[in-house]
């Protein structure tokens, strides 16, 4: 079970017709038991004990927690490729970052002058990554051009590429 400081993980989401959670792992044994919830279809949850008769005990993010007959969760895969070329990116776009920030500084303290720091604080701000280029601009972030069309893209601390 999660408590208040364990991070909530999806490990399944809910079939498309939902799922009743039982305060017991057998409903059966009590006729009159009542489900403590009930989930809707494609609810993330965390599994979080699993018994060999197939009930499974769980808890949905923010929600209930309770057992369900497990044999119908669908199983999330990680994409750990996807986790791989984003981390990539964003050493890289933090690298561009850093490049650009000694730069200034160097521009600052008489070290460049404006016209060296214009042309280089350009090369360092460019990422050029796969099909996409990621420019740097001091005024407004980060922008991504694809070939198609060029887009602000705000990469604070909650939301990474």
């Amino acid at each position: 079970m999660t408590s208040a400081n364990d991070a909530f993980v999806a490990t399944h989401t809910v079939p498309a017709w939902g799922a009743d959670l039982w305060s017991l792992p057998d409903p059966d044994a009590d006729p009159g038991h009542q489900p403590v919830a009930e989930l809707p279809g494609g609810t993330e949850v965390q599994v979080v004990e699993r018994r060999p008769d197939g009930w499974v005990r769980l808890t949905a993010r923010g929600g209930p927690q309770g057992w369900t007959d497990g044999r119908h969760l669908e199983a999330i895969t990680p994409d750990e490729s996807v986790d791989a070329d984003a981390m990539e990116l964003i050493a890289q776009l933090q690298g561009a970052l850093s490049a650009c920030s000694q730069l200034l500084e160097d521009v600052k303290d008489g070290r460049i002058d404006p016209e060296s720091f214009r042309s280089r604080a350009f090369r360092a701000g460019l990422v050029l990554r796969d099909e996409e280029a990621w420019m740097w601009d001091f005024a407004s972030g980060w922008h991504c051009y694809d070939g198609i069309g060029l887009r602000r893209v705000d990469l604070s601390a909650e939301e990474q590429p």
